[in-house]
């Protein structure tokens, strides 16, 4: 497990950047716990609907605020009360700001030390977002528009949280400009054009791969448009008859490990989704979530790639940790980072997978 330090991409152990939590339907007025960042957090929503993470220990005797269901307050049902969170031990409560705002059998004034750190969030699409910046400033972008989501044609995602994975997200990330795995870990018999583009906080990658029959005729060209918005979120389209929308989503444990959440989402044939649609979603969303854990089975054994060996032919793996580099930054070095980035790279040549020359030997002569 390799450490932020040892790649080499700049002061922060931890990126800013906005990051994913928890799906929304995970967040409750029953508090849990998780851990990221390094810290371990409390989640819960509040009487207004409001989601909350602040950092999971009291500061008066060091009771974790999401304790099980066994003691009287949570048994009572009295751990939140309206936005704030009540300590299980003492009962003092704080607010989403981390500020203690009661403390139930004592009259003193209540001193700004005694808070907890909280964490500016952001309900998106069916996912919780939390913004983490080093330098404690705000969001410096937003996350994506996303149409689809309010569009009658689309079926929405479930989310699919996946297990933590001693990976620093680095590598995780750069993965959406590697042209060459896509034959040798997904399948694809022909990659044809793959172009990574960098603008500001956004990297998208757009790669086009075919499928051939024995005889090498194209059954099926289909493009990807991969989208990273900031440092753990990519979005990746395809068109087709049912046009469709995948999710990664990856967010620091700890220094190199993370946790991972996926989800599909897909155009209906016609106007509104049936019985077919649902069906193709179904076989889509499992498809997917198989290829990402082919990815995963990858990044779980293969040893950390702390400097590059980029040869002709490789995807923009170095021009991909500049950019990247502007999360793990100070703020005042974002813009010459960015400049420096900036622009279209292309990964020259056709490339068909190894598995097509075998193939086409295996395949009898043709008869005079």
């Amino acid at each position: 497990m390799a450490k932020t330090s040892e790649y080499g991409i700049g002061e922060f152990t931890y990126p800013r950047g906005w990051m994913m939590v928890a799906a929304s339907e995970k967040v409750t007025e029953i508090p849990s716990e998780a851990r990221f960042f390094g810290e371990d957090v409390v989640l819960y929503r509040g009487a207004s609907g409001r989601p909350v993470m602040l950092e999971a220990y009291c500061p008066h005797m060091g009771a974790h605020l999401a304790v099980g269901p066994t003691g009287a307050t949570a048994r009572h049902c009295v751990q939140v009360v309206g936005d704030t969170i009540r300590c299980p031990n003492h009962g003092w409560r704080f607010g989403p700001d981390g500020r203690c705002v009661d403390i139930p059998y004592s009259s003193i004034s209540i001193p700004p030390t005694l808070g907890l750190r909280s964490w500016l969030l952001q309900e998106w699409h069916g996912c919780i977002f939390a913004w983490n910046d080093p330098e404690g400033g705000d969001p410096t972008y937003q996350l994506p528009e996303l149409p689809e989501w309010n569009d009658s044609r689309w079926i929405r995602w479930t989310i699919d949280e996946v297990a933590e994975m001693d990976v620093h997200q680095l590598e995780l990330a750069e993965h959406g400009v590697d042209k060459i795995h896509n034959a040798n870990v997904h399948g694809h018999d022909r990659l044809v054009g793959h172009v990574a583009t960098f603008d500001g906080h956004r990297a998208q990658t757009d790669s086009t791969s075919e499928i051939l029959d024995p005889e090498g005729a194209v059954v099926a060209h289909f493009t990807t448009n991969s989208r990273y918005a900031g440092p753990a979120l990519l979005l990746a389209y395809t068109e087709g008859e049912r046009p469709t929308m995948f999710f990664f989503a990856h967010t620091p444990v700890e220094d190199g490990k993370v946790r991972g959440f996926h989800g599909v989402m897909m155009g209906a044939a016609g106007a509104t989704p049936d019985e077919a649609d649902r069906e193709a979603y179904e076989s889509m969303r499992a498809y997917s979530l198989d290829a990402f854990m082919q990815d995963m089975e990858i990044f779980k054994r293969k040893r950390p790639t702390l400097q590059v060996v980029q040869i002709p032919g490789d995807g923009p793996f170095r021009r991909y940790r500049k950019w990247y580099s502007q999360f793990y930054m100070p703020r005042s070095e974002t813009a010459r980072i960015q400049e420096e980035a900036n622009g279209a790279v292309t990964t020259e040549g056709t490339h068909d997978a190894p598995w097509r020359q075998a193939v086409c030997e295996a395949l009898p002569a043709e008869q005079p």
